[in-house]
């Protein structure tokens, strides 16, 4: 009777040895702000046993933070992820961000759950998500200020120029009745008539 319970014992530890599930993450990976980026998880079964019901979670920070879903929070409407079949057929567990803002910034675990003779359930060890600016977009920006700058200084430049001549050109008419007049006067000419064109040209 000792040796049945022993082998009972034996083969129903036996069993759970078998039955592991190992969930693995890429450590690190980048994305541009903006950009829709991929956050991996694999699973792997050390039985031959294959399931049919299961799902996974992603946290955010630590196991059991912050869930990451299309429904929580700051991700809502930017999260998308593996569907049932590829989670049973593909063993993927993956998600993909939309999107990304520099606050995205951080830890994300994956956890997953398989149902077969006996629940089973494990976790990655993380992916680290590091969300940088957009350099092409604030340059972009950069040199579209900056051309605008240099197109209104020119423009202005051009407008000086442009009054400058303008005030020349008037100063030189005036300039040119005066000496009219100053030879009307030494030739005893009536002067009446050049200051009128004088007062004219001056207005």
């Amino acid at each position: 009777m000792r040796g049945l319970a022993l082998l009972l014992l034996l083969g129903a530890l036996r069993g759970c040895l078998l039955q592991n599930i190992r969930v693995s993450q890429i450590p690190a990976v980048s994305a541009t702000e903006g950009s829709t980026v991929t956050l991996q998880c694999h699973y792997t079964l050390s039985s031959t046993e294959n399931g049919t019901m299961g799902w996974y979670r992603w946290y955010r920070h630590v196991l059991g933070g912050p869930e990451v879903t299309n429904n929580s929070g700051n991700f809502t409407g930017r999260v998308s992820g593996a569907c049932q079949s590829e989670f049973i057929n593909n063993r993927s567990a993956s998600i993909q961000l939309h999107r990304v803002q520099i606050s995205d910034t951080g830890m994300y675990i994956c956890e997953v759950a398989l149902e077969l003779s006996r629940t089973l359930q494990g976790h990655g060890n993380g992916t680290f998500l590091n969300v940088t600016a957009d350099v092409t977009a604030s340059t972009s920006w950069g040199y579209f200020t900056l051309y605008h700058c240099i197109g209104a200084v020119a423009l202005g430049l051009l407008m000086s120029f442009a009054l400058y001549l303008n005030c020349k050109e008037h100063k030189q008419v005036i300039r040119e009745e005066e000496i009219i007049c100053a030879y009307k006067k030494q030739a005893n000419m009536d002067p009446t008539d050049c200051t009128e064109q004088i007062v004219y040209s001056t207005v």
